[in-house]
């Protein structure tokens, strides 16, 4: 691949690549101009190709080898002066004046150029002559029939003629192309964009080689191996290395890259430059003939633009190969013309069909207000805010709402506002509230959108205006609506399980109407949803809840279905006692919103994600969900329900041992009326766990009792939604309290829900507390079965904790070590070191990590074989010797004599003992732990 010197459009200094076969064949037909052959070569490509390049270097070469050189190039400015092209080949030479004297005096054409050819051969006298014209398809009328003469004449004199011409709409007249290329010395040029091999030609010598072959895509993905791009490329990028050295190389477009865009738009052909412009202001929207209506040009003109562009590697499916040129192109528009082309372009596209979002975009770079753009903007904006581009739709909103021009269509862009900007932040709806109420109070908002306004109040605490909402969708002219009807259904649901405290059942308001006959009904995930919610908070779990969750789960998608509706579904599941179906659902929802960590949905399911961990007592889980609920989106856009991640966090810190950062949660601002929600009732519950922590009992069981007055007054009083009897029963018993602490704990094991797994563990485990030493035992075991069934790791460490003070004070330290070293692994699992240490704090040598005789390998089912632990695990929980063979495929006798090897090792004399010493314990835990549970 070789390489000469040569001058490229724009002033830069350049080199020569992939030019060697254009460059012997120029050689070769002065070779033969040499031997009295004449010769003619067009040399045809797009803008920036390197025509000019090409032919400096070639004339510079001519001229080293003897040859008389005559050169000029055509303009715009003087194709209309006769033989302007002539007089600047003779510029200079001895018969300059000889020429223009000609021009003057000579009766015809016929007669100046005989004169000419004469005047010529006597400038030569016999010597090599190369006559030159760049950009001749620009030549006036007149320079070219004599251009056309010499043509004629080349076969009795020394004369080779060279022309650049640039493909476009100014381009040689055919009959032209035909009369110089029947010469048979003629030749015919087309240069073409650099290859990638090419432009690492270019490159080479100017970056780390380490870094070249990224480069090079970069440049030809840009430049498209146009060599005037190419070279400004690399001028910008290595004044951007030059000035921050430590930043990786790469294709900078700046302002050499502008100047070389604006080198081949700015030829003096305005068909270029305005068609150039009409793809720029297009981008991928434009077509040959929605630019000629942009830029009123005819077809036929941008179609020729648009061949000249694509042979020189500028466009790449009919735009633009990279938006920077089209950017460097309209950098040096004026304002006024390039917002009327902008403005121009939009009312093109809405006609044509074209997206919101596009259209929008030429509206928003135009800031002009157009009458029937209003539609269009708004869904522009609803289509930004789906894929993501917030500001956009932000954008798209403002300039919809100076579009508006009658109260209906201010209150449609209004309601917009308030939706768009709940998805992005709830905070950018408050100042919209008063707006969004006079727009329902008016009667202009429609369906849903009305009944939902309700929600947006309450969300922010205007509890007040709420009621006064609600009762102005029982008028005209929102009564009577179905749509109304159906949404408002929802947000009554919605209310009583959220913000209980608002209703438009008061006591002196007339009754709701009851729709009479069959009706229509809206079927939505909504609708049921947040039925269920208030129905397991009101009534406990029940199968066909969770299975009715789950379906609604099965058939909602990330960006189709309003976050009420998988809110609920999902607490749903964390209510019903079903933590690990939430969990399921919930990340698959996570896993959907993808990597975004900002938003109203993906805040909402960060915060259930939080309190399903900790349902679970995985700690660091819930704190780090808890902390992204909250950096989602901003503290005051969370408005009444931050009540919800400050209680996760406050209970995960607290239960970690970080009474500090707890504390720290606690005493952020509030909104006051966010204790008249199920969020101020999560939140007073929390903070009175901390307040357990940090020794104060009687602070924690005024919270815990707060909490169930409004849970009984508001008719949530289910343990598994909110067990404010286990916790005030654990304040009382801190407090020497013992006879209502077991009144309390027996109601909640009566309470509906009070049987599931985890709320009757946690029961059993605070009876045991208040029960005699012999009746403890049994209790705690029964409610570490269960606890550890549901999953409910930081509980289970609290009852093993308990079972180990029992069994210790029964004379059984092995048992209790067993028991120990469970919990230690659970803590492991959950990260409740903390946890752990304080429990068993008695038996944590001080300075050490581990806990002495929990994690020796000497004692406890560490010792057993693999084949041992799982004869073990299954006779643990009652299973016969023919049926342990049976599931391990292995004969009765192999069964029994494992058996009795693990009562020698263990210090057993019996299955009770057995199943009495690993109680809670996975001995299966392992490989295929799960798969023979299952069996079991």
């Amino acid at each position: 691949m070789g390489k000469r010197v040569g001058i490229v459009a724009g002033g830069i200094v350049a080199e020569l690549f992939e030019r060697d076969e254009e460059m012997k064949l120029l050689t070769d037909v002065m070779a033969g101009v040499r031997r009295r052959e004449g010769g003619v070569v067009l040399i045809g490509g797009g803008p920036g190709v390197g025509k000019t390049a090409l032919l400096d270097v070639f004339l510079r070469r001519a001229a080293d080898a003897g040859a008389q050189v005559f050169s000029a190039s055509g303009s715009v400015a003087a194709s209309g002066a006769d033989l302007a092209v002539i007089k600047e080949l003779f510029l200079g030479s001895d018969d300059e004046e000889e020429i223009r004297s000609a021009t003057r005096s000579s009766k015809g054409a016929g007669e100046f150029e005989d004169r000419l050819f004469a005047a010529m051969c006597r400038e030569t006298r016999g010597q090599l002559v190369v006559v030159a014209v760049d950009d001749v398809q620009l030549a006036d009328a007149a320079s070219l029939r004599c251009l056309l003469y010499l043509v004629r004449r080349l076969r009795t004199a020394p004369l080779m003629m060279v022309l650049c011409e640039s493909t476009g709409p100014h381009m040689l007249p055919p009959a032209i192309h035909a009369e110089l290329l029947r010469h048979p010395q003629a030749r015919q040029l087309r240069l073409l964009p650099l290859s990638r091999d090419g432009i690492a030609g270019v490159i080479e010598h100017h970056v780390d080689t380490t870094e070249a072959s990224d480069l090079v895509a970069d440049f030809h993905a840009v430049s498209g191996g146009n060599p005037l791009l190419v070279h400004a490329l690399l001028a910008d990028s290595r004044d951007a290395r030059r000035l921050d050295p430590h930043q990786p190389s790469k294709a900078v477009a700046s302002t050499a890259f502008t100047k070389a865009a604006l080198a081949w738009a700015y030829r003096a052909e305005a068909e270029l430059f305005d068609v150039a412009c009409g793809f720029a202001v297009l981008g991928e929207a434009a077509t040959p003939p929605l630019v000629a209506c942009l830029v009123g040009r005819g077809a036929d003109a941008v179609e020729q633009v648009m061949t000249a562009l694509d042979t020189a590697g500028l466009l790449d499916g009919g735009t633009f190969r990279d938006a920077a040129v089209g950017k460097a192109i309209l950098e040096n528009v004026d304002a006024v013309t390039k917002a009327d082309l902008r403005r121009r372009a939009a009312r093109l596209l809405h006609d044509d069909g074209a997206p919101a979002t596009v259209v929008a975009q030429h509206l928003l770079a135009a800031s002009v207000t157009e009458s029937w753009a209003g539609r269009t903007l708004l869904a522009a904006a609803e289509t930004a805010m789906e894929e993501g581009q917030e500001e956009l739709s932000l954008d798209c909103l403002r300039l919809a709402g100076q579009s508006a021009r009658t109260e209906r269509e201010r209150s449609a862009v209004v309601m917009a506002r308030v939706k768009i900007g709940w998805r992005i932040d709830p905070r950018l709806v408050s100042p919209w509230l008063d707006p969004l109420v006079d727009a329902l109070n008016a009667g202009h908002l429609k369906g849903g959108d009305a009944a939902w306004t309700v929600k947006h109040l309450a969300w922010h605490g205007q509890f007040r205006e709420a009621e006064e909402s609600l009762a102005r969708l029982g008028e005209a002219p929102y009564a009577g609506d179905p749509r109304v009807e159906d949404e408002l259904h929802v947000v009554r649901h919605w209310l009583k399980s959220t913000c209980p405290s608002v209703s438009d059942e008061a006591p002196g308001r007339a009754p709701r109407p009851q729709r009479r006959g069959l009706q229509p009904r809206q079927v939505s995930p909504s609708s049921y949803a947040v039925e269920l919610l208030g129905t397991v908070m009101a009534e406990g779990p029940h199968d066909h809840t969770v299975a009715m969750a789950e379906e609604i789960l099965r058939g909602c998608r990330y960006n189709e279905t309003v976050v009420e509706a998988l809110e609920a579904a999902l607490l749903t599941l964390v209510y019903a006692d079903r933590p690990d179906r939430a969990l399921f659902w919930c990340d698959a929802l996570l896993q959907q919103a993808g990597p975004r960590s900002s938003g109203t949905v993906v805040a909402i399911l960060s915060g259930v994600r939080a309190e399903i961990a900790l349902r679970q007592g995985m700690l660091p889980a819930a704190e780090e969900f808890g902390r992204a609920a909250l950096a989602a989106i901003s503290l005051p856009g969370w408005g009444m329900a931050v009540g919800t991640p400050l209680s996760s966090l406050v209970l995960a810190t607290t239960a970690s041992g970080k009474s500090g950062a707890a504390g720290a949660w606690l005493n952020g601002d509030v909104p006051e009326r966010m204790f008249e929600t199920r969020h101020g009732l999560l939140y007073t519950h929390a903070r009175g766990h901390y307040h357990l922590a940090v020794d104060r009992p009687a602070a924690a069981l005024e919270d815990f009792l707060t909490c169930g007055e409004l849970a009984k007054e508001w008719g949530t009083d289910t343990p598994t939604f909110l067990p404010w009897r286990s916790s005030a029963a654990q304040a009382h018993l801190a407090l020497g309290n013992s006879v209502e602490a077991r009144a309390l704990v027996r109601e909640q094991l009566g309470r509906p829900g009070g049987s599931t797994f985890r709320a009757r563990g946690v029961s059993l485990r605070l009876l045991a507390a208040v029960s005699g030493p012999d009746q403890r035992p049994a209790l705690l075991r029964e409610s570490i079965n269960l606890l550890e069934a549901c999953g409910s790791q930081v509980e289970l460490i609290r009852a093993l904790a308990d079972r180990s003070q029992a069994l210790h004070a029964l004379g059984a330290p092995a048992k209790a070590r067993m028991a120990a070293r469970h919990a230690r692994t659970v803590a492991d699992n959950c990260g409740a070191d903390a946890l752990f240490r304080r429990l068993f704090r008695d038996e944590v040598p001080d300075g050490e990590g581990g806990l002495e005789g929990v994690e020796g390998e000497d004692e406890g089912s560490a010792g057993l074989t693999a084949a041992e632990r799982r004869v073990t695990a299954l006779a643990a929980v009652g299973h016969s010797n023919r049926e342990i063979g049976r599931k391990l495929f292995i004969t009765k006798s192999t069964v029994e004599q494992h058996l009795t090897r693990v009562y020698r090792k263990l210090g057993v004399r019996s299955r009770a003992e057995l199943s009495d010493l690993f109680v809670g314990t996975n001995m299966g835990a392992g490989p295929g732990a799960e798969r023979l549970a299952r069996t079991s």
